[in-house]
Order: structure tokens, then C-alpha cells, then sequence
């Protein structure tokens, strides 16, 4: 026996797949961006204008996340 789909509960579903990767992405970007200024800001004292670093963030965004985080801690608990 064979189901039958709702169209409008198949698209439905589409878009809000579709939405949630896209918030993902640009949580990936804007926050591999501000992580990446943070981590050159915090040890090389410089800032890459927010464009460039949003690029670099999209390739690097995935450990450079994370690894703001955890140097935030450490210099807000005065370890570093």
C-alpha cells in the first residue's frame, strides 16, 4: 500500500528545513567573523575590516568559535 502525501505539508517542511540552515549559516558567519577579529585582537592586536573577516570565518569559523570562547573565559577568570 502506497501513502499519499500533502503537498503543502511536504513544502512546509522544505522551507522550514531550508530556514534553519540558513540561520546556521549566518550564525556561522557572523559569528566566525566577530571570533576571528577576537582571536587577532586578543593576541596580534589588530582587526581585520568585518568583510574579510567574515570570509575568513566562513572557512575557519567551525574552531575558531569554540576557541574565542574559551579564551574569553580564561581572560575573564584572569588566566591569561
Amino acid at each position: 500500500m502506497r501513502r499519499k502525501y500533502n503537498n503543502s505539508s511536504d513544502s512546509d517542511s522544505i522551507v522550514g528545513c531550508c530556514g534553519c540552515g540558513i540561520l546556521i549559516f549566518l550564525a556561522n558567519i557572523f559569528l566566525g567573523g566577530t571570533s576571528v577579529n577576537y582571536l587577532l585582537m586578543t593576541f596580534l592586536e589588530k582587526i581585520l575590516p568585518f568583510g574579510w573577516a567574515v570570509f575568513t570565518g566562513l572557512f575557519v569559523g567551525e574552531f575558531t568559535i569554540p576557541l574565542a570562547l574559551v579564551v574569553w573565559i580564561l581572560k575573564h577568570f584572569g588566566i591569561i
